[in-house]
């Protein structure tokens, strides 16, 4: 058996943790922290996470380890359903080769041969039902996908249900493992006994936590009455708390369980509908009426104004996780776990020579090797240990996560490092320390005491902060070359802290301890192996990047640059006449649905001087993005200087940093340890707005109101600052005013238009902006714009996911800068319009109907890898989609809409007819247009709009985004002749070297297959042409000359049936008479000259006169 281990990250910048893969051959197991940009960092590593059914998370369960857990999860299913449906194939392609070749054996050989095997079974006492498997009996493969298992400590399962609001999958099986202190098996007088195991492994977990606080605070809990979450009705949550017991407890984790088994494997149909009274449908909730003339299901609208009639109505039926409003609380946890993994006991190498000195039938060498007890062909009982080498107890090695201090103590006293039963065989230990820990006098004598062992440190201390993903980082640096002022380098260190790792046991006697490193291997089996990373493997080499830039793309930018800085250029952009023109807009993530090499997922910082800094949707990795463009003192700063923060819509790509950053600015702001002196429920009611909104120091955040309750939700397992946040729910109320948005602040109305002049102005006050105005856009549930205006006149509108959208243009009309989704390519518009996106041109056309100045384009899609297509944008074109129904397929789906009801706005397959409102003209309120009656407009592009294109890590001012256009044809040229300069080196790779040999060398066998059979064929038609002439004769399973003669050697008849034999194998040319002279001399035939002869001939058949009885050329081709 061979297993190694492969890190994948170590803590970084963009890497906030340590993961890696333990692949033992057959399988693969992700251990360690599930952190932020671990899903990027697998894409960059060609990490292979197929295969992988377990997770192992280290450390505390807090953001921090389990940030990337969402991605991580729709990502290793993706893989395994890939694997799944792949085995499923080749089994059924197995299946299918077997079946064609029975049908050419003969079925009497194969029955003779069944026939002897089984015997030989018997007489060694074996049961040859048992032990002999046709390999013709190929069950249809299984069909359902490999169950994914999650293990972790305490509030794992709290924080997976919270995804309920944005996760929605079927057919993915999705298991919790929590482990808490008080669990594992009682230990014996050798050890303990795993707590987890499979055929290849088995693991013990060692969770530990820093000594209690006699003063830690108590958080009381939510009941939830019903035991599942099937029995609740809507409105039916009870709203008491209550301190929790231990029957609550179990319910309430009961519940979380039931939530996350129905996120990943929900039997849940978005086509059923059901019937309730209209008077119980919510506002929004898309309705349908049977006509009970035409018995069709048809959309219904309720009347205006109008007493509702008292009816009923259709609607979807809710999944069953939209019935779950909230979630019990639960508390935070510092337990850390660790893990102890080690392989099963090896058997002894089996040993054939013995077997055959005991006189052992070779057919049951196998059942030996699997311990059975057999015969010899003398009658002597012949046991595995008699044949098998002794066995070895199989190795391991522990992975400990410490991510503080006070966690070290109770790590080194944990009882299972002196017992035998688990430190057997145990060959290394990996450490993932905290700041600060490795300096710990206990953890230096512990590292003393196993000095035997070897072991392995990540921790910041001592990694350096390397660029983790090269592709985007090699991307920036040519961007740097061309346009040094708008693409800075990012902010990295090479240099290894070697000076604190011989130090680190306190004993220079003993060996220094390893720095983990990106795709460093240890082996673990057969023995102990660390494999280095050369230096140009385990960091970007900068430097080979600079110089791989074309130097006619520098002459390009050079030439340009000249152009900007011309006394005509200057002049030009003197007269713009922009509000603020050195507000910064900075493109931390360009990309859209998930992470990429080369681009992040959406985030985009703007800074304007004089109001503060706000942050327009957050993906995940946004943090480490920002810690890339900022040394930590101007983080500070930027974090200090923090304002706002929104998010656009509930999907994964535009809110999983959020927390992260959230928490960044907590400590920044706060200082760590802030919410020990002063501690208040996250759900605390502000009496005063007003006051609350003086006191200072506080975030806002803008967000739909489900966004809201998932940091809420959340809030509970760790305090990231949560409580000093003003989260502000923003929805569209009504119709009429689709722009006119309802904010709330913990049931408080707060709003910038609001009645209240004391509270407008402490709006304005405490955000530095003068407006807020967000809009419902087309894309999916609660999906929404926003344009925001400061003082100065500055006006800012981002458009988030959407379609092209009249409102959109109406809240952001005379925007200074307009940040706007171009998902799509102009060829790509009917992807456009099904996935609820915006092409490029569609994009342009948005700001032009604003009458922007500035527009950024961002949100491209990952086919997209380095740049768009860039079409003719002189000309542009776009219709309008404001539809009511925003979202379009199941991946908009609308789960949590507040009567528990479906929003998708797409309609039951051939069951609903489509009756939608007429649209109004531009400036009125708008209802949701039909395609017929949705306005183009087709005009020139202006000169003062100017277009930029954006990548990550874009820093550039409002009054420079005219300069950034004029790079444009330079990028497009540099990405061109790179992208010919890849695919000539490709070429020679020796990956790609070897991928076309593969090709060949199929497609040769794929030939010599197909003139194998025409060759097979030709000899069938010869034979039998010969035999009707009677010049040779086929009987029973033989074939033999006319008449027959004596041969020197074995039988003529057995010779016969041989050839024969090998000819069914299909096998023709040199290759196949040196593979029948082979097998004739391995069952002692002999060889006739005639047919030394015969082979010699070229096939067909010669042609000629026939060949006579007796001629020594009258045998049978070969």
């Amino acid at each position: 058996m061979h297993s190694y281990i492969q890190f994948i990250t170590t803590p970084t910048a963009d890497t906030a943790g340590t993961a890696m893969l333990f692949d033992v051959g057959k399988k693969r197991y992700l251990f360690g922290n599930v952190h932020e940009g671990l899903q990027r960092a697998c894409i960059q590593r060609n990490a292979r996470l197929a295969k992988t059914t377990e997770v192992f998370i280290t450390g505390k369960t807090e953001w921090k380890t389990i940030g990337g857990l969402f991605g991580i999860i729709l990502t290793l299913a993706d893989a395994n359903a890939s694997a799944a449906k792949s085995e499923a194939e080749n089994a059924e392609k197995k299946k299918a080769e077997i079946t064609s070749k029975q049908t050419d054996m003969k079925a009497g050989k194969r029955a003779k041969f069944d026939e002897e095997r089984a015997r030989i079974f018997r007489e060694a006492g074996l049961d040859p039902e048992e032990h002999l498997a046709s390999p013709l009996n190929v069950d249809k493969a299984e069909t359902a996908l490999p169950t994914l298992t999650i293990h972790g400590g305490k509030n794992l399962t709290h924080t997976v249900a919270t995804g309920r609001r944005f996760i929605f999958r079927k057919g993915m099986p999705i298991q919790i493992s929590e482990h808490v202190q008080s669990q594992g098996h009682e230990p014996t007088s050798n050890g303990r006994d795993p707590d987890w195991a499979d055929d290849s492994i088995q693991v013990w977990k060692l969770s530990v936590e820093p000594p209690r606080d006699n003063q830690s605070l108590e958080v009381t809990q939510e009941s939830h009455r019903k035991r599942v979450f099937d029995d609740f009705a809507a409105g039916d949550l009870p709203s008491r708390r209550y301190k929790g017991t231990t029957e609550d407890l179990l319910r309430s984790d009961e519940l979380r369980r039931s939530v996350v088994s129905d996120m990943f494997n929900s039997q849940w149909r978005l086509d059923t509908l059901i019937e309730i009274p209209l008077s119980d449908v919510r506002n929004n909730t898309p309705m349908w009426t049977r006509n009970k003339e035409t018995n069709k299901v048809e959309r219904y609208y309720p009347p205006g104004n109008e007493a509702l009639p008292d009816i009923n109505v259709l609607v979807r039926q809710p999944w069953p996780g939209a019935l779950v409003d909230e979630l019990p609380s639960t508390k935070p946890s510092q337990a850390a776990l660790s893990y102890i993994i080690r392989h099963h006991s090896q058997k002894g190498k089996f040993m054939p020579g013995k077997a055959k000195e005991l006189n052992v039938h070779q057919y049951v060498f196998q059942a030996l090797q699997r311990g059975f007890t057999v015969k010899s062909q003398d009658g002597i009982a012949v046991t595995p240990d008699m044949v098998l080498e002794p066995s070895r107890i199989g190795g391991g090695f522990a992975l400990v996560d410490l991510p503080s201090a006070d966690h070290v103590q109770a790590l080194v006293n944990r009882p299972e490092w002196k017992m035998p039963r688990v430190m057997d065989g145990l060959q290394a230990i990996v450490w993932n320390l905290g700041p600060k820990v490795a300096g710990e006098p206990s953890l230096r004598s512990f590292l003393t005491q196993h000095s035997n062992l070897k072991h392995i440190v990540s921790s910041l201390d001592i990694s350096p902060n390397y660029l983790a993903f090269d592709s985007s980082s090699a991307l920036v640096i040519r961007l740097n070359q061309i346009d040094s002022q708008r693409y800075p380098i990012p902010i990295h260190s090479n240099v290894v802290l070697k000076d604190t790792l011989p130090s680190w046991s306190g004993n220079s006697n003993l060996p220094a301890p390893d720095a983990a490193t990106r795709d460093l291997q240890v082996q673990i089996e057969p023995c102990l192996k660390i494999q280095e990373v050369p230096e140009t493997q385990r960091f970007l080499d900068t430097r080979s990047v600079l110089e791989i830039t074309p130097k006619e793309i520098l002459e390009l930018a050079q030439s340009t640059q000249s152009e900007i800085t011309s006394g005509n250029e200057r002049e030009a952009l003197a007269g713009q006449d922009l509000p603020s023109p050195d507000a910064e807009i900075i493109c931390l993530g360009t990309g859209s649905s998930a992470p990429s090499k080369y681009r992040n997922v959406s985030a985009t910082l703007l800074r304007v001087p004089g109001s503060g800094s706000y942050l327009f949707d957050c993906g995940e990795g946004t943090l480490g993005q920002l810690k890339r463009l900022y040394e930590p003192m101007e983080l500070r700063d930027v974090l200090h200087d923090l304002k706002a923060m929104w998010v656009s819509h509930l999907h994964a790509d535009h809110h999983l940093g959020t927390t992260s950053v959230i928490k960044a600015w907590y400590e920044a702001v706060h200082g760590l340890g802030d919410a020990q002196k002063k501690h208040s429920p996250p759900d605390e009611e502000h009496t005063d707005p007003i006051k609350s909104l003086q006191m200072g120091k506080k975030l806002f955040f803008f967000a739909g109101q489900q966004m809201i309750r998932w940091l809420k939700e959340y809030s509970s397992v760790e305090d990231f600052g949560y409580n000093q946040l003003v989260a502000i729910s923003t929805h569209i109320f009504d119709h009429n005013a689709p722009d006119a948005p309802k904010m709330e602040w913990s049931g408080a109305p707060l709003g910038f238009r609001t009645k209240n002049a004391c509270m407008n102005e402490a709006m304005r006050e405490a955000t530095g902006m003068i407006d807020l105005v967000t809009c419902g856009v087309a894309h999916c549930h609660d999906a929404q714009a926003v344009s925001v205006t400061f003082p100065t006149g500055f006006k800012f509108s981002y458009s988030g996911d959407c379609r092209p959208s009249r409102h959109f243009v109406r809240i952001g009309q005379g925007s200074t800068v307009v940040v706007h989704e171009a998902t799509f390519d102009d060829d790509m518009q009917g992807d456009a319009e099904a996935k609820k996106h915006s092409t490029m041109s569609e994009a342009i056309g948005v700001a032009q109907a604003m009458g922007a100045k500035r527009l950024i384009l961002t949100h491209f899609s990952q086919r997209y890898q380095k740049i768009p297509l860039l079409g003719a944008l002189d000309k542009i074109k776009v219709r309008f989609d404001d539809s009511e129904t925003a979202s379009n397929g199941a991946e908009d789906i609308n789960l949590f809409h507040d009567p528990g009801v479906i929003d998708t706005g797409t309609e039951p397959n051939n069951l609903l007819s489509d009756r939608r409102m007429p649209t109004p003209a531009l400036g009125t309120p708008i209802h949701s247009p039909s395609p017929s009656q949705s306005s183009s407009i087709c005009p020139a592009r202006p000169e003062d709009l100017k277009v930029a294109i954006a990548f990550d890590f874009l820093r550039v001012r409002a009054g420079d985004i005219a300069h950034l256009e004029k790079y444009t044809p330079v990028l497009q040229r540099m990405f061109e002749l790179l992208e010919a300069e890849d695919k000539a080196k490709a070429k020679d790779h020796p990956s790609e070297v070897a991928r076309r040999k593969k090709v060949e060398e199929k497609e040769r066998k794929r030939q010599n297959l197909s003139k194998n059979k025409e060759i097979k064929e030709v000899r069938k038609q010869a034979w039998a042409e010969r035999a009707s002439k009677g010049i040779i004769e086929k009987s029973g399973e033989m074939t033999r000359d006319k008449p027959n003669r004596q041969n020197g050697g074995g039988s003529r008849q057995q010779m016969s049936v041989v050839t024969a034999e090998w000819e069914d194998t299909g096998i023709g040319g040199a290759s196949g008479r040196q593979g029948l002279e082979s097998f004739q001399a391995t069952h002692g035939l002999e060889t006739t000259q005639d047919e030394q002869n015969e082979r010699g001939r070229s096939l067909p058949l010669p042609q000629g006169p026939e060949l006579q009885p007796g001629s020594s050329a009258g045998t049978c081709p070969q």
